[in-house]
């Protein structure tokens, strides 16, 4: 079978760069095999609902911070996890935005909420999940490294 004449699911998702005084916050989730999986706030859109929707009803389950004027970072988009089980064509949004609030997860997946400074982000994220999930992709880290050090672009194929 050609490559082009494969049908991928489309996964969209929405993920949101919530700074505070030189801090990125990050959520702590517990993944299948124990281990704890540093991430940013956000999560997978639902059939027919916009990205920037998607960010700000993620952001308030996995944080309890409520999240307004959403401004778009960047799009990371392409084919991901390819041979897997869980392959699929990325559509991913990154928004910054203004928050309120006190951190509540109620998301029961997530362990904890954390400011962490700038400096540190880089190094919690090495710890991914088992390689079939997306985060353990070195790509889809780049736009947040790039965020971090003040030049993020708007387009990052995967």
């Amino acid at each position: 079978m050609s490559h082009l004449s494969r049908t991928l699911p489309i996964k969209r998702a929405a993920h949101v760069y919530l700074v505070r005084d030189g801090e990125l916050l990050l959520v702590e989730e517990r993944m299948d095999d124990g281990s704890i999986f540093y991430g940013l706030p956000g999560g997978k859109a639902n059939p027919g609902e916009s990205l920037a929707d998607a960010a700000v009803r993620q952001v308030l389950v996995e944080t309890g911070l409520t999240v307004t004027d959403l401004q778009f970072v960047s799009l990371l988009e392409g084919e991901m996890l390819t041979g897997t089980r869980n392959e699929c064509y990325a559509n991913f949004g990154r928004f910054t935005a203004t928050f309120h609030g006190e951190l509540d997860p109620t998301d029961p997946e997530v362990v904890g909420v954390k400011w962490v400074p700038f400096a540190q982000v880089e190094g919690l994220i090495r710890y991914g999940p088992p390689p079939e999930c997306e985060e353990r992709n070195p790509l889809i880290w780049v736009p947040t490294r790039d965020f971090l050090r003040g030049g993020a672009r708007t387009y990052y194929p995967i």
